[in-house]
């Protein structure tokens, strides 16, 4: 054998071993995923349950006249914290579900399905008035369910984060973001210190209040799990007081057009 034909078989023989180490990591993730999913449906949702129904009978008679007017803000916010527990458990299970579950690739028309989003949202608050730029003809292959995810809690939010503004601008389409060819979901609303971005996409992490704009904080870790489930990439841009704009690119997207091709 050849000393080059030496070095190719070497070369091989370690990058099966590399992929056998992936596979070794990967299955035992997926382990610890079942682990974690398997606590929070039922070793931690039993005792919520509890919590959550007790607080609401106190909350009903006979029991709330017995409560001074304290005791029953006392209860009413036990009750609203077991509520938001609850979602919040749900919401990791989803994240739980993101990462262990592969992915199906059909055509998906980003364009229709960010229009059926906003027309939702503006059906919703007929009151507000709204801007709203949708790009034609975005198409990418990818999976239906989770880029829905992914456009719901991107659009929900640039809906959510503007409500304060006397004329919401959001923008769904291309762009060009860090030189690379992108989607974009950008808007005109309360926006966050550039510095903090990173933070936007870890779990229950907020850069507002919950007195200001409802949520948890894992819409977007959950948008960036699905985008990487892809293979993609997502990043952020933004300036308090002036709005975010939201880039992610999936594989196989047109660097021209910056669409998906199947």
């Amino acid at each position: 054998m050849t000393s080059t034909a030496q070095q190719d078989r070497a070369l091989d023989i370690k990058s099966e071993r590399h992929s056998a180490d992936d596979t070794l990591r990967f299955e035992a993730l997926a382990r610890e995923l079942e682990a974690l999913g398997a606590t929070l449906s039922h070793d931690l949702r039993a005792p919520l349950r509890s919590i959550e129904g007790f607080s609401r009978l106190l909350l009903g008679e006979p029991y709330a006249d017995q409560l001074d007017a304290t005791g029953q803000d006392y209860v009413q916010r036990i009750h609203r914290a077991s509520g938001r527990l609850a979602q919040m458990m749900e919401d990791l299970l989803q994240l739980v579900r993101l990462a262990r579950n592969g992915i199906r690739r059909e055509r998906v028309n980003l364009s229709a399905m960010a229009l059926g989003i906003l027309s939702g949202l503006q059906a919703a608050a007929p009151a507000r008035r709204a801007e709203i730029t949708v790009e034609p003809d975005i198409a990418v292959t990818g999976d239906a369910a989770l880029l829905r995810l992914v456009l719901e809690n991107l659009i929900g939010n640039a809906w959510k984060f503007t409500r304060g503004k006397e004329v919401a601008r959001i923008f769904f389409g291309r762009a060009d973001g860090d030189g690379a060819a992108a989607i974009c979901v950008r808007d005109n609303g309360a926006g966050f210190e550039q510095k903090y971005a990173d933070k936007l996409f870890r779990a229950f992490q907020r850069l507002h209040s919950e007195s200001e704009f409802e949520g948890n904080g894992i819409g977007l870790a959950k948008t960036q799990r699905a985008i990487h489930a892809h293979g993609g990439r997502i990043w952020t841009r933004g300036q308090r007081g002036a709005g975010a704009a939201f880039y992610f690119t999936l594989p196989g997207m047109d660097a021209e057009k910056g669409t998906g091709r199947p």
